[in-house]
C-alpha cells in the first residue's frame, strides 16, 4: 500500500507522550533469573528482550507503550512497542500514550525509526528525545489521526493474510 505523506504534520514526541526512564542501572540489579516479567535492554533484536527474570514491583513499568533505545551500543534510535510489563534498563525510555494499541504502536515505530540515523554516531538520545520532530498523519483539526494509523496496520496484515491464503 502506497502511503501519501503530503498533508502529515510534525509533532514533537515531548506532546505526544508521558516518559519514564527504565529503573535498572546496571545487570547486577536485576532480579534473578525467572519466568513472571520481560528483562529488557538496548537492543533492537527481540523486541529489546534480554531474558525474563522474576517480577520485582518496585522496578516493574507498564506496557503498552513505545520503547525509546536512548543510549547502548548499536541501538541508539531505535524503538521498540511493547504489549505487556516489564522490567528495563536506564538506556531504555517508555512513551506512554493513551490512543496507543498494538497496531498504532507498529505504526509509530517504524516511523520513529526513520530517526535513528541521527544518533548513529554516538550521541545519545535523551537530551534530544522530547524534542525530536517527526511527521505523522493528521486529522483536519491538526492533531494526530490515530485512527488512521490503526486501520493502516490493520490492512497491511489482511492484505498479508489474503496472500498467504492464496499461495498455500
Amino acid at each position: 500500500m502506497m502511503l501519501d505523506t503530503t498533508n502529515w504534520k510534525k509533532f514533537r514526541l515531548g506532546d505526544l507522550f508521558r516518559f519514564e526512564v527504565g529503573k535498572i542501572s546496571n545487570k547486577g540489579e536485576q532480579l534473578s533469573e525467572g519466568t513472571d516479567c520481560l528483562y529488557l535492554g538496548a537492543s533492537k533484536q527481540n523486541n529489546s528482550v534480554q531474558e525474563k527474570c522474576f517480577k520485582d514491583e518496585k522496578k516493574l513499568q507498564k506496557g503498552n507503550c513505545i520503547l525509546f533505545i536512548c543510549d547502548g551500543q548499536g541501538s541508539v534510535g531505535f524503538t521498540n512497542y511493547i504489549d505487556e510489563d516489564f522490567i528495563a534498563t536506564t538506556n531504555i525510555v517508555a512513551g506512554y500514550n493513551s490512543n496507543l494499541n498494538p497496531c498504532v504502536g507498529l505504526f509509530l515505530v517504524t516511523v520513529f525509526d526513520l530517526e535513528r540515523l541521527k544518533y548513529s554516531y554516538g550521541r545519545k538520545w535523551y537530551k534530544h528525545l522530547k524534542n525530536t520532530v517527526v511527521k505523522l498523519p493528521c486529522k483536519i483539526d491538526c492533531s494526530p489521526d490515530w485512527q488512521f494509523m490503526e486501520n493502516y496496520i490493520k490492512e497491511i496484515a489482511n492484505e498479508v493474510k489474503e496472500k498467504f491464503r492464496t499461495t498455500v
